[in-house]
């Protein structure tokens, strides 16, 4: 069952930014711009699960990343498709972010809720390493947290 959601330039961005798809993850999927905060990359990468764009997330994921290493462009996006059209993301929070450290990673946690058919609504929250790759934000790895955190959301539920 293919679960991609179909996301018109007009329609609203499914990252929950409140924006038109084609003035917020639009332009990176586009490639008209990069994201340059931790923010705008999970949101672009979050959308991208909803509507299946595997190149963007092939271009957005860093070479260590657990899930890219060792696999050819080609294996990554066949996995990675399959997984996008069998899950259906529903809501994005991100909680909070990060500034790169000492050594040049940089974190966001975040809820995303999603269905997967014939199960209740499920989600879960994880916090993100990312890693700047000749300049540009990658995402690194994530792990997964029991709870979000306490802080206030920022984005979607503002």
């Amino acid at each position: 069952m293919d679960l991609l959601q179909k996301v018109g330039r007009n329609d609203s961005c499914p990252c929950g930014s409140g924006r038109k798809y084609k003035t917020c993850c639009g332009l990176y999927h586009a490639r008209i711009q990069y994201p340059d905060t931790v923010e705008s990359l999970i949101r672009s990468r979050f959308t991208a699960y909803a509507i299946g764009d595997v190149d963007y997330l092939w271009r957005t994921t860093h070479p260590d990343n657990p899930a890219r290493a060792g696999k050819t462009e080609a294996q990554f996006k066949r996995e990675t498709l399959l997984y996008c059209s069998k899950v259906d993301f529903t809501r994005l929070v991100i909680h909070q972010t990060e500034s790169e450290d000492e050594n040049g990673i940089s974190r966001g946690t975040l809820t995303a809720w999603f269905r997967i058919p014939g199960r209740p609504e499920d989600s879960f929250t994880e916090r993100s390493e990312f890693k700047r790759e000749d300049g540009r934000l990658l995402y690194l790895n994530g792990t997964e947290l029991e709870s979000p955190p306490a802080q206030q959301a920022q984005g979607a539920d503002d």
